[in-house]
């Protein structure tokens, strides 16, 4: 018998020993199993936080350029805005002189030059000249020059002074007035003052 509770005794002992031994490799399997999840888990986690951390900076990069640009552009209207008001400040400057510049005799002489100059470029048969309404006691002596079969009249668009000789026939226009010349120039001063934003 005693031989027999050896037997058991052994072949309990290799159960155990097997049991244990499986245990062993089932839980080392587990953990295995365990720490591939997790490392996979810890993956895309991290995966998702760069990709979360690259979409907020993208989009804090992009809230920045916005600004910058918004405040750009309400620079550059802010510039404008001075820019025009520099513009009107200095033509209506320039009207105020040249409305007290025909007032004088120099004026005159000016608009009688004008008016030779337009008859000069126009045909004398129906050619119409007008001049400002303020110049409309100057008539008399400007028809002493004008060429025979035109004639002198006012107009309310001509508001500083000059001659604008318009024959409807020929469909020719000589525009003399001060208006149109100040017009070029204030085309010529945006143009040439440096007054641009870029």
């Amino acid at each position: 018998m005693a031989n027999s509770e050896e037997k058991i005794s052994k072949f309990v002992q290799a159960i155990t020993a097997y049991a244990e031994e499986q245990r062993d490799r089932i839980h080392q399997e587990t953990e295995d199993f365990k720490s591939q999840r997790l490392s996979k888990v810890e993956q895309e986690v991290l995966d998702d936080v760069y990709r979360l951390i690259q979409k907020e900076n993208t989009s804090i990069r992009g809230e920045g350029i916005r600004e910058i640009s918004r405040r750009d552009l309400a620079a550059r209207k802010e510039l404008l805005a001075r820019r025009r008001q520099i513009m009107d400040e200095v033509f209506s400057r320039a009207e105020e002189e040249i409305l007290a510049f025909t007032q004088t005799p120099a004026y005159d002489t000016l608009l009688a030059g004008l008016l030779r100059e337009a008859a000069a470029a126009l045909p004398a048969e129906g050619t119409v000249y007008s001049i400002s309404k303020r110049d409309e006691a100057k008539i008399p002596a400007l028809s002493a020059l004008c060429p025979p079969s035109s004639r002198i009249e006012t107009s309310e668009d001509i508001r500083l002074g000059g001659v604008r000789g318009e024959n409807a026939e020929s469909g020719l226009i000589a525009d003399n007035t001060l208006d149109s010349r100040l017009i070029l120039q204030r085309e010529e001063f945006v143009r040439t003052s440096g007054l641009t934003v870029g």
